[in-house]
């Protein structure tokens, strides 16, 4: 999301957003330097501007997905279709964030759940990724928020 639009966000909206932001970034750095995501969380801290950021939200995320990592990707990996080897770190990374949020923070919909992560699919991942991205956590909505989607369970 382009700044422009990111200041019509109300301000909490706006600070998860650029949380979650954050969030891909650990999310590809503890892949990728395979470090704890308590190291992450605390380096962005420190290296970053976390002023107008959601902090709580990023730390509960990060340590919430490297704590329950092995139950998100048995989520996630029956709905990729190929290999997850195939699949770039940083469209992995948004699929781990919107699984742990459609299952962990009910009071947001899964609508705007799918939608950030598409927009950080566009943000940081390859061309056309976020199309890819969209119809997994579409698959996983139809799993965890049935309901709230109007299907049967």
């Amino acid at each position: 999301m382009d700044k422009k639009n990111n200041k019509k966000m109300a301000e909490p909206l706006a600070a998860k957003h650029r949380a979650r932001k954050r969030i891909i970034q650990a999310l590809y750095q503890t892949h990728f330097n395979h470090m704890a995501a308590t190291e992450v969380i605390e380096q962005f801290l420190e290296e970053q501007d976390f002023a107008k950021v959601d902090v709580d939200f990023f730390r509960e995320v990060m340590l919430g997905v490297e704590k329950n990592k092995t139950e998100l990707q048995e989520m996630i990996d029956p709905y990729l279709g190929r290999e997850k080897v195939s699949l770039g770190a940083i469209e992995y990374a948004a699929l781990l964030l919107a699984t742990y949020e459609l299952v962990n923070h009910i009071e947001t919909p899964f609508k705007v759940i799918i939608n950030e992560a598409i927009l950080m699919t566009q943000a940081f991942g390859g061309e056309g990724s976020h199309t890819f991205v969209n119809g997994v956590l579409y698959k996983i909505a139809q799993q965890t928020r049935a309901t709230e989607m109007g299907e049967a369970p």
